[in-house]
């Protein structure tokens, strides 16, 4: 339902308001106001969807008691017998505007309106609360962009690479150093022309799924940048490891985390060593040996 507040300076408008809202299944009336400024001073307390307000009120008009509740999640619809008041309206991004004299109709119609975009509103707060990605490091490797989408990488090596850059994330990483971890096998002038591909493969990729990085070329390398809110369980775990005195929320925090071997069943050569450094300090934690003993496995 539409949680509901109006207010109308004069009685009539006001009583007529409340009960086309009152009777209809959409509306949730919360809250009616003939004095503006008592509705100024609740409004921001009753978590409102939607705020019917004239606009000719005295001391504080209707307009500007909306500049001053206005929020992501409060929309707001001017009841007016003025005209003239509609570009001042919607330059306050009113969802609508009624004239008077208000009907039980105009209510009805609106009502569609309204909720439609109390679930567009819905879905943009979650999203803003939302990381820009997810990746997933441990028992599996997998990302998903903001709204949930899995990334398909356009190749293995492509996906290895964000791999590999997920590991040395802040690093600047010499090209010739991504061309002998990632082709050890090629003849150099080929490993590199890979890692050119490779790279452009990976920014077109961070851009089809609106991901919030960016690989910046420094001298003769490339650093990965974090631009926005993620959640990559790699360096939680990194993280919490290099600390000395964990407490026991701190250390089954870490135990959900791994969920399994680093990038699970990924064969991937350059990460062997760092692969069976973070196995062997989780076998010893299920064992219940001393954490900071085990920490220089992942020096």
């Amino acid at each position: 339902m539409l949680r509901t507040v109006i207010v109308e300076d004069e009685l009539l408008s006001l009583n007529r308001m409340k009960r086309f809202v009152s009777e209809h299944p959409k509306y949730e009336l919360i809250g009616a106001y003939i004095d503006p400024f008592e509705a100024l001073k609740d409004i921001p307390h009753l978590k409102a969807d939607v705020l019917f307000t004239d606009i000719d009120m005295p001391g504080l008009n209707g307009l500007q008691l909306a500049e001053r509740v206005k929020s992501d999640s409060l929309q707001i619809v001017f009841t007016t017998a003025f005209r003239e008041y509609a570009v001042d309206a919607f330059r306050i991004e009113a969802v609508d505007y009624l004239l008077k004299p208000i009907t039980h109709r105009a209510i009805d119609s609106l009502a569609f309106k309204l909720e439609k975009m109390k679930r567009y509103l819905a879905i943009q707060a979650m999203e803003s609360r939302a990381p820009g990605m997810t990746v997933r490091c441990f028992g599996s490797f997998q990302t998903t962009n903001r709204v949930g989408e899995i990334v398909k990488w356009p190749t293995k090596k492509t996906e290895e690479m964000f791999a590999y850059f997920i590991v040395k994330e802040g690093q600047i990483v010499n090209k010739w150093t991504i061309a002998d971890m990632l082709w050890p096998e090629m003849d150099s002038s080929r490993a590199i022309h890979n890692v050119y591909n490779t790279i452009y493969r990976l920014k077109k990729t961070f851009e089809k799924y609106s991901l919030p990085l960016s690989i910046r070329a420094i001298n003769e390398g490339y650093v990965l940048e974090i631009e926005g809110e993620a959640e990559v369980d790699f360096y939680r775990i990194r993280d919490l490891s290099a600390q000395r005195d964990l407490t026991a929320d701190q250390l089954q925090h870490m135990y959900d985390l791994y969920a399994g071997p680093l990038f699970n069943d990924k064969d991937y050569a350059w990460s062997i060593h760092l692969k069976e450094s973070f196995d062997v300090l989780f076998h010893y934690k299920r064992r219940g040996s001393d954490i900071d003993s085990r920490l220089e496995l992942l020096d």
